[in-house]
């Protein structure tokens, strides 16, 4: 009998890790959420914040229809994300500072869409550009 409890009391913590090793939700690296598409599928299009200030490096981008992903790198102590919506497409990065890269990605059709930062204040203040997709 005091072999059995201690062989319980010594498998206890291996019940444990086993058991919390299948709890938990998904980790994501993507950057898009409500996007079930892989990160780096279709074209990768670079539109770096600043190095100061609420902008972007361009205000303008242009892609092909399809799988796009946005990256943008943030060398700002200011957390920032890329963000695209526009012709039925509203996603958002996940938000980046000090070096960092915010990804989203996306299907777009021909048309024109908005690149934005999607951190409260920041588009309005500037933090914007155009992306036309042929």
């Amino acid at each position: 009998m005091r072999m059995r409890r201690m062989w319980a009391l010594a498998a206890a913590p291996l019940v444990v890790v086993v058991l919390a090793a299948g709890c938990g939700g998904s980790s994501s690296s993507g950057g898009s959420s409500g996007s079930s598409l892989p990160k780096g599928s279709g074209q990768v299009i670079s539109i770096p914040v600043s190095d100061s200030g609420f902008s972007f490096t361009k205000t303008t981008a242009t892609a092909k229809a399809g799988v796009i992903t946005l990256e943008s790198k943030n060398p700002q102590s200011v957390s920032h994300d890329i963000s695209i919506k526009g012709t039925g497409v509203s996603e958002q990065g996940n938000e980046v500072s000090n070096g960092g890269t915010s990804t989203v990605t996306a299907t777009v059709t021909p048309g024109t869409y908005i690149f934005y930062c999607s951190v409260p204040g920041h588009e309005q203040a500037g933090m914007k550009g155009v992306l036309t997709v042929s």
